[in-house]
């Protein structure tokens, strides 16, 4: 039964995810921390998983439906990504080990929640300064930041990728979801090939049934946002941004509070 819910709320977030360029995690993670019948690690690993596969069958639709984009700006922002999702799951896996998992959950929700105000209210200002960044080395620093947050709060760092990427290179939110698919790849790789370094797949081997059935809707779910993507104008994927996150960020809200008086 947890699978089919599971699998239910990953394919939805990782076709919003895919559209809008969150990635998906954002929407999974709160999500199933809701539910509450996985640990904040468990829950984290999952979407870890899920949010990867996404990111694939996203970028595989981009590349093969020829979508344009800086190559430049993707190799250097995912180059520092790399290296951030490495540090942001050291600093988890530190701060896991020093409180326990309602806090940690608490903690990781106010963040989340106060990312995605901030993100709700950056894309849809009317009046908002955007740069034209062309440094590589904060281009990097960029990239690494990211990277450092979506690892640390395990949701793929979509909408932080998004607000970023409108501010610091002048894109749209249409324009920023195709880099941050990208960007999430990377950062997510990264995050998976140091847990598989440190050989720390073991305590998740007896979810791997709910792991895959997640990492296939995900797929499906990323095929169908890049499409959408395509289809739809910008003004549609911004509200369908500003609505969703909207959504994220009450149940943020709730988890934050459920967290911190467990």
């Amino acid at each position: 039964m947890i699978t089919a819910i599971y699998s239910i709320i990953i394919f939805i977030a990782c076709t919003v995810g895919a559209l809008v360029g969150i990635g998906g995690g954002v929407i999974i993670k709160p999500l199933l921390d809701f539910i509450g019948v996985h640990t904040v690690e468990v829950v984290g690993f999952i979407s870890t998983c899920a949010v990867f596969a996404m990111s694939i069958s996203s970028s595989v639709k981009h590349i093969a439906s020829k979508t344009e984009m800086d190559k430049k700006i993707v190799l250097f922002v995912s180059f520092g990504s790399i290296f951030g999702g490495i540090i942001g799951n050291e600093i988890f896996d530190a701060v896991f080990e020093r409180f326990n998992t309602n806090i940690v959950k608490g903690v990781q929700a106010v963040i989340i929640a106060a990312f995605i105000i901030f993100v709700i209210f950056y894309v849809n200002s009317k009046n908002v300064k955007s740069l034209r960044i062309k440094n590589p080395v904060i281009i990097v620093l960029t990239g690494l930041m990211l990277g450092l947050m979506s690892a640390f709060l395990g949701i793929g760092g979509g909408p932080i990728n998004t607000a970023f990427l409108v501010l610091l290179f002048s894109f749209s939110v249409k324009e920023s979801a195709v880099y941050s698919v990208a960007i999430i790849f990377f950062s997510q790789l990264s995050q998976l090939v140091t847990i598989f370094i440190n050989n720390r797949f073991e305590p998740y081997k007896q979810y791997f049934p709910i792991i895959i059935c997640a990492m296939i809707v995900a797929v499906v779910g990323g095929l169908i946002g890049s499409k959408l993507n395509k289809k739809l104008s910008n003004s549609i994927i911004t509200k369908v941004f500003s609505v969703v996150l909207s959504f994220v960020a009450i149940v943020n809200v709730y988890n934050a509070i459920r967290g911190f008086t467990a």
